[in-house]
């Protein structure tokens, strides 16, 4: 019933041209024709055949029509229009007259879509009748093809086509040696298909060539296999995005010479390895992006010494993790751009940048010569200081979409060349005068803050002021609109441009600076008697020591025996490697104080064994001092002596012993007698300097202190 409706309105319409066509240019009627004088163009539906259009029309698109049979006969309305452009979509064609093209003498663009029902073989024959001279693009698609025979295109032989287009058909396998007739071909568009392998013979003029949305798992062989030579000697741009590419190596593209514009993107990429691009010579961009599960990059990956534009976007690549778990280096931050030195375009938006500012540094170091650096959501929170500087031709940079709340201002100083920096939607609260040098507004042409969690307080004062006497604002984009306080709660939403604040308003003391104030002097408080305590242990046992020998002085006991019972007030044990800080510093030091010291080189009985004279001076001496260090843990006399006084020690009681801690003794050299001993006997250390004076006058009384055993009170 459709069918007959539009078969009656086409007659009617018929009947109205030729009434009409003799009096004046054809009409368009608005029922199945939309014309567009602009644009010179006409497009039709719904029709049983083609109509006279207004003679303006010179590109005329023919979709959705009843039009199984074309032959010269059915452009005999529209012969006169000279049409350059002639597109044909789902007309259910079947059949294409080899006079079919006969009367368009002026076609230059000829497209034919969703004829899933055309007779290729008729197709291939109507091409005869095609003013070829003229004819400059072609675009055969979501016709269903899955082939097409090799003498496709013979009528075309040295014919100047510039443009060939195979969108969205079924190839498996494309074989290009169909092309070899066209003598001039530029573009080839072979996108959306299920290409697995791709015959590159037949490209020899070819310029672009677009095999996006395929199945192609390796890069495509561009060698001669008889003469070596490149198959696409003039090949500039190579699409392959969204294929199924696995990996990549330093021969996938050879005889590609003349590339120049490379776009690997939607791969399945894990890995780049080393000097895949090294045969690339004349490469100025590359694209890799949009492949998430690349997770190393070798350090000559991006080896090109004359790539110029990198694009390496939304690969959520970790740059923040130079190592995995297991050690491996998934790439080197010093490395990654070393052997790229004419590199002027960088963007990596939408990867893991590291928060180390040495590695952020080392990564962007050698790029010298950039012009234009794209770090768009890429995680940043803190900006590192010389970073940029190292950039001096930089004009454009973009760090949108960041964690970033405020930096240092030597970050953005002597940006001279800067022209657009992008810092909007971050988490910037306050613009204040030592956030950006005067001298980079008065550079920049564009600067765009808006977006950011903006407080509304004194602290804000000068950037509105700022705004306000200045030309600022010409600069700021989307100001004043995009610009709003989040903090306080009762300025939220207010534009900042609205937001007045006077100087007696600010002129009090803030709460919070003095919450502040008070926060940092705790802080600060804690960190000094944190360090004083790990830097005076020494000084803080010997003042312990003191402090309780004092104390049992205080509480009035008196000694049972005494020194004066004794010849000696104190034995000295050490070993012999100490024995210049025993002889010049601690005899010297007890003796200055008329306190009488046993020294086994000058009071030992001569003829005597050592063994009886330890023990004969020790029985002699009122309290035993014990030199301790490395060298004594390691002196088995001095471990034998030890063990002698131990019977001091339980009969007396811990003051019998006076323990001296010369240096430390390190954990390998511990044995469990010292070990034992010094956790149940309070010991002094020396320490040079500070706390020395200390250090000796609690030997002192130690050595005069008395003995607890038991100690009797003054009544």
């Amino acid at each position: 019933m459709e069918i007959l409706h539009s078969y009656f309105l086409s007659l009617v319409w018929i009947i109205y041209v030729e009434v009409w066509s003799e009096k004046s240019d054809a009409p368009c009627l608005k029922i199945f024709c939309n014309c567009s004088r602009k644009r010179g163009s006409a497009r039709c539906q719904r029709l049983m055949y083609i109509p006279k259009v207004p003679s303006y029309v010179v590109n005329l698109e023919l979709e959705n029509n009843f039009l199984s049979h074309i032959s010269m006969d059915t452009f005999r309305n529209v012969s006169n229009n000279k049409l350059t452009s002639l597109k044909f979509m789902n007309n259910s064609i079947e059949v294409m007259a080899v006079d079919a093209f006969h009367d368009l003498k002026y076609l230059t663009h000829l497209q034919i879509s969703r004829e899933n029902i055309l007779n290729v073989s008729s197709l291939k024959m109507s091409f005869q009748s095609l003013n070829k001279q003229l004819m400059k693009k072609m675009d055969f698609i979501q016709n269903g093809w899955t082939m097409l025979p090799m003498d496709f295109f013979y009528s075309f032989k040295n014919i100047t086509v510039r443009n060939l287009e195979f969108t969205d058909n079924t190839f498996l396998y494309f074989n290009c040696k169909l092309l070899s007739q066209f003598s001039k071909i530029q573009t080839l568009t072979v996108k959306n298909n299920e290409i697995v392998f791709l015959n590159a013979s037949g490209l020899h003029s070819v310029k672009e060539l677009f095999l996006t949305a395929n199945n192609l798992f390796e890069i495509p062989y561009f060698c001669s296999n008889e003469t070596g030579q490149s198959l696409v000697p003039r090949l500039y741009k190579l699409d392959l995005t969204e294929n199924a590419i696995r990996k990549l190596h330093p021969t996938s593209f050879m005889c590609l010479e003349n590339l120049r514009y490379l776009i690997l993107d939607k791969n399945r990429l894990a890995v780049l390895e080393n000097d895949i691009l090294s045969r690339l010579t004349r490469l100025n961009k590359l694209s890799i992006s949009w492949i998430p599960q690349l997770s190393i990059i070798k350090p000559k990956a991006f080896r090109c010494h004359s790539l110029k534009v990198l694009r390496f976007v939304n690969n959520r690549f970790h740059f923040d993790k130079e190592k995995n778990n297991q050690k491996k280096y998934l790439y080197d931050s010093s490395k990654l751009f070393k052997y790229t030195p004419s590199l002027r375009e960088l963007n990596f938006e939408n990867n893991h940048m590291p928060k180390d500012p040495a590695i952020f540094r080392k990564i962007f170091f050698p790029l010298s010569n950039l012009t234009k650096l794209i770090l768009q959501a890429t995680y940043i929170a803190t900006l590192p200081e010389r970073v940029f500087q190292q950039m001096p031709f930089l004009t454009f940079l973009n760090l949108k979409g960041n964690r970033i709340t405020t930096w240092n201002r030597s970050v953005f100083e002597n940006l001279t060349s800067l022209k657009t920096l992008l810092l909007d939607g971050n988490y910037i609260r306050v613009i204040n005068e030592s956030s950006f040098p005067i001298q980079l507004f008065q550079s920049l042409n564009k600067l765009d803050i808006s977006h950011n969690d903006f407080w509304c307080t004194c602290a804000q004062k000068w950037f509105v002021d700022y705004c306000r006497s200045s030309n600022i604002s010409k600069i700021l984009a989307n100001w004043p609109n995009l610009y709003s306080c989040r903090y306080p709660e009762d300025k939220k939403h207010l534009l900042l441009v609205n937001y007045r604040p006077t100087d007696a308003d600010c002129s009090a003391w803030s709460q919070i600076l003095t919450i502040m104030i008070v926060i940092v002097v705790s802080l600060f408080l804690v960190t000094v008697v944190l360090i004083l305590m790990l830097n005076c242990q020494a000084n803080i046992r010997n003042l312990i020591y003191l402090f309780r020998v004092s104390r049992w002085k205080r509480k009035g006991y008196i000694r049972l025996n005494s020194s004066e019972s004794f010849e000696y007030d104190a034995f000295i044990i050490y070993c012999d490697s100490d024995r210049k800080w025993v002889h010049l510093e601690l005899l010297k030091r007890l003796e200055k104080i008329d306190i009488k010291v046993c020294v086994h080189y000058r009071d030992f009985d001569v003829g005597e064994s050592i063994t009886d004279n330890i023990t004969n001076y020790v029985g002699k001496s009122w309290k035993v001092i014990v030199v301790m260090s490395n060298n004594f843990t390691k002196s088995e006399w001095c471990q034998w002596e030890l063990d002698l006084v131990q019977e001091r020690r339980r009969r007396h009681g811990k003051d019998a012993l006076i323990l001296i801690m010369q240096s430390e003794i390190d954990s390998s050299h511990m044995t469990n007698s010292i070990r034992s001993l010094l956790d149940t006997t309070p010991h002094l250390q020396y320490q040079q300097g500070l706390g020395e004076d200390l250090f000796w006058s609690v030997i002192t009384k130690a050595v005069r202190k008395p003995f607890k055993d038991p100690p009797t009170a003054i009544l």
